[in-house]
């Protein structure tokens, strides 16, 4: 963290904190420990793609597609603050999404891809699915 601009700092703080006080809460009250599933999805991949200039194929992009588009984390938000009680093979199955699911954030990354391609590409960012 040390190494982060000042507003980056912040936002990464928050999250931390909402993340941690979630799962504080969801145990508490449910008496489940849902960080290792907060856990799960990291948006790690194309920072090292990025930091060590490798061009992804189109494979691996879109293979990684499903943590960038913040699909997983969403369904988990979605479903511990709408299930009462909430259960650990609910979880188990959120973690394992279908085809179907899978499928349309693909398709949710290719849209974005196509909407921010010109700038990313000007900044050098890591290339996208365009």
């Amino acid at each position: 963290m040390k190494e982060l601009p000042d507003y980056m700092k912040l936002c990464f703080l928050s999250w931390y904190n909402f993340v941690n006080e979630t799962s504080y809460d969801i145990l508490r009250d449910h008496n489940i420990d849902i960080l290792p599933h907060q856990r799960k999805w990291r948006y790690l991949v194309e920072a090292r793609w990025y930091n060590s200039r490798y061009q992804p194929t189109l494979e691996e992009y879109l293979g990684n597609t499903f943590v960038t588009v913040a699909g997983p984390i969403v369904a988990l938000y979605a479903y511990i603050y709408t299930a009462n009680p909430i259960k650990k093979e609910e979880l188990e199955f959120i973690e394992n999404f279908s085809d179907i699911i899978r499928l349309a954030y693909e398709i949710f990354r290719i849209s974005d891809d196509y909407g921010t391609s010109a700038p990313e590409q000007a900044r050098g960012d890591v290339p996208s699915s365009v």
